[in-house]
């Protein structure tokens, strides 16, 4: 290796020979410029930074190594002509904070830096090595394809082996052209991207450098692999249909025009998806992502896992906030349109809210685990507002459709045993699921407050009107409504199918009253006034609860009542009395006991009562006028018995406990049983055995 320099009227020549050159500019702190640390002579006059305006470097024949120094000092622009062979620019910075500049000046490579105005000129160098050292340094790369240069190393570290402790950023510019880009790395503060034109390696990078990528036009790729807290990385897409596919770490992207595809993977990432229908992709691992969607129509494709997750959509001002127990995600959205959520396996929890004043006016649920029901009971809860809402239910050849919200929600891969309810809250809703085919899902529709209408479907549904007054059409199916203590005066029209209503009562002294009005039936509770009107209800439940309570039971031919429920509160201490009214014409009344339960037949409705207590609770049989049968022989001592005849020729059979039978005018028969009965057979010729 042969190396000639001689230096004349400010311009400092070096020359290498056609072997493998290792040639080293440098200066000292007075200036002067140095070959080789002083090992190579120069020739003329001594050449010094402020006395030198060019330094050209000619490495002819084999594979050179050029390195310029600048740890003491700026050089004067320098010009470097790698030849034949595989050459290499060694740059090292000062410790200062520095710019570094990378283009293609036509076919050759043009560095630049920020102090001393520094510019180098490559010709034929294959690789450059830059270390800017300590300070916050900048360094831009852009496109390169045009010149020889292939590899770039960029060494972050402030010494030999760490981090200068400062901020620095690597800025890598694309082209117009579609580019695929990958950044891959470890979690040693090294990384790599290759894609482009030339490769760039990276050592010494600290979790607080940044790493910026702009692909600009075309149909970009840009995959990141890169493990946490490596580098703050953000991509600019630019135009174009773009992927953009974040590593482990936290990540910003912005999508610009055209239908981007951003994946953010792990970490918490900020997404400005920009114009165009965009796709923001969550994965199960990745974290608590900020996606601004920006213009277009835009999605956000969050996909569960096959454990037990709750989800849950709500506004936050004009944002929505997503949020999954899971892994405490928190998912801020503003500007997106669409979000479809895979639920996958698992018995999952999913919560919709009042969405209004928010962007998103799509919601689509996937309940399945790969396309097939998973076996678990999912729920969903659907919210409306506080005003009056209209909100329909039906089934359509994708699924289910929830509408009139301000987001619309479609439901697939449910299953007969998952669960829909539809919330009105406040204000006078209509709820109409009359368009909702039978066992895709467990129907239940709330009303809150307000004077709500519901339209059952052709389902089993659960309808619970809430505070005010309201209606119910129920449709086909079996269903129930259900009052609570609060709620006020209902009509409940059962329609097809066999329908219940469920009534509870309060911890506190009620009066009850069942009657027929026509063929409807009338339920009167004292406290509150309330009265409930409904019609093709088969069966009553009535939970009376605590308290000591009067139920009547009276005449309830001619409607479709046909089974009541009595549930007397076991346990709470208080005597109830239930009053059970038979007809004007000749009744047969029978009395048992099933498991807990007494039970009453032979009337138009069948009557169970449970949870009775046998030194508290009365039960009384009024079998009024004509020829009454009232037998209770199989009655055990559950419940006091007091059967009266009226007017006829009765039989009053007793139970084994201490009845009381009143045969009333007629010739009576009156058999008490075991038990210390009171028997008055009233006036006519009687039959009266204890």
């Amino acid at each position: 290796m042969a190396i000639f320099a001689f230096s004349a009227g400010g311009y400092l020549a070096i020359l290498g020979d056609n072997l493998d050159n290792t040639i080293k500019v440098s200066r000292d702190a007075s200036g002067a410029l140095l070959i080789n640390d002083g090992a190579v002579s120069i020739f003329g006059s001594r050449p010094s930074a402020s006395r030198t305006q060019q330094i050209d470097v000619l490495g002819f024949g084999g594979n050179d190594t050029i390195t310029l120094d600048t740890t003491l000092g700026a050089l004067p622009a320098t010009r470097l002509f790698g030849g034949s062979g595989s050459d290499v620019l060694q740059f090292t910075g000062s410790a200062d904070a520095e710019q570094f500049d990378v283009s293609a000046n036509s076919n050759r490579v043009r560095l630049t830096r920020n102090l001393g105005n520094g510019v180098v000129d490559l010709d034929g160098i294959e690789q450059l090595d830059l270390n800017p050292l300590g300070g916050a340094d900048t360094v831009t790369v852009n496109p390169l394809a045009v010149t020889a240069l292939r590899t770039i190393n960029f060494n972050l570290e402030g010494s030999v082996s760490s981090g200068d402790g400062a901020f620095d950023r690597l800025i890598v510019n694309g082209t117009n052209n579609a580019e695929t880009i990958d950044v891959t790395g470890t979690g040693t503060g090294s990384y790599s991207i290759s894609g482009l034109s030339a490769i760039i390696n990276v050592k010494g990078s600290e979790a607080t450098d940044s790493l910026a990528i702009n692909t600009f036009g075309g149909n970009d790729a840009i995959r990141s692999t890169l493990p946490a807290s490596v580098v703050q990385f953000t991509v600019d897409a630019g135009a174009g249909d773009d992927t953009m596919l974040g590593g482990a770490g936290v990540e910003t992207f912005f999508g610009g025009d055209g239908n981007d595809i951003v994946d953010g993977n792990g970490g918490n990432d900020i997404a400005f998806l920009g114009a165009g229908d965009d796709l923001f992709i969550w994965d199960p691992g990745d974290g608590s992502d900020v996606v601004e969607g920006q213009a277009g129509s835009d999605t956000l494709r969050f996909n569960g896992s096959n454990g037990n997750e709750v989800f849950d959509a709500s506004a936050n001002g004009g944002r929505v906030r997503f949020f999954r127990n899971l892994g405490n995600i928190v998912m801020d959205l503003d500007d997106v349109e669409r979000l479809d959520l895979n639920a996958l396996g698992g018995a999952d929890s999913i919560t919709v809210n009042d969405l209004t004043g928010t962007d998103l006016s799509q919601i689509a649920l996937n309940l399945a685990n790969n396309g097939t029901g998973d076996g678990q009971v999912d729920t969903i809860a659907i919210s409306g507002t506080n005003g009056n809402d209209t909100i329909t239910a039906s089934s359509s050849s994708s699924g289910i459709v929830i509408a009139g919200l301000a987001a619309n929600v479609t439901i697939v891969g449910a299953e007969t045993t998952d669960t829909l309810t539809l919330n009105g809250l406040a204000g006078d809703d209509t709820i109409n699921a009359s368009g909702l085919a039978a066992n895709l899902m467990q129907l239940a529709l709330n009303g809150g407050l307000g004077n709500d209408t519901f339209f059952g479907s052709a389902g089993n549904d659960l309808i619970n009107g809430g505070d005010g007054t309201d209606t119910a059409f129920m449709g086909a199916g079996n269903d129930t409504f259900i009052w609570n203590p609060g709620d006020d005066n209902d009509v409940v029209e059962g329609q097809a199918g066999s329908d219940t209503l469920r009534f509870n009562g309060a911890n506190v002294a009620e009066t009850f009253d069942v009657s027929a009005n026509g063929g409807r039936v009338r339920l009167f509770r004292n406290v509150a006034n309330v009265t409930m009107d409904f019609d093709d209800v088969e069966r009553l439940e009535l939970n009376a609860l605590g308290g000591a309570d009067t139920i009547t039971i009276n005449n309830l031919a001619g409607t479709d009542l046909s089974q009541v429920d009595l549930n007397l509160g076991a346990g709470d201490g208080a005597q109830d009395s239930i009053i059970i009214n038979g007809t004007n014409a000749d009744d047969v009344v029978v009395l048992a006991a099933s498991g807990n339960a007494v039970n009453v037949i032979g009337l138009a409705s069948n009557i169970a009562i449970i949870g009775a207590e046998s030194n508290n609770d009365k039960l009384t049989i009024n079998a009024l006028a004509g020829n009454d049968v009232v037998e209770a022989s199989s009655l055990p001592a559950v419940i006091g018995l007091t059967a009266d005849g009226g007017d006829g020729d009765d039989i009053l059979n007793g139970g084994d406990g201490n009845d009381v039978l009143l045969g009333g005018p007629g010739d009576d028969v009156l058999l008490g049983g075991p038990g210390s009965d009171v028997l008055d057979g009233g006036s006519g010729n009687n039959v009266v055995i204890q």
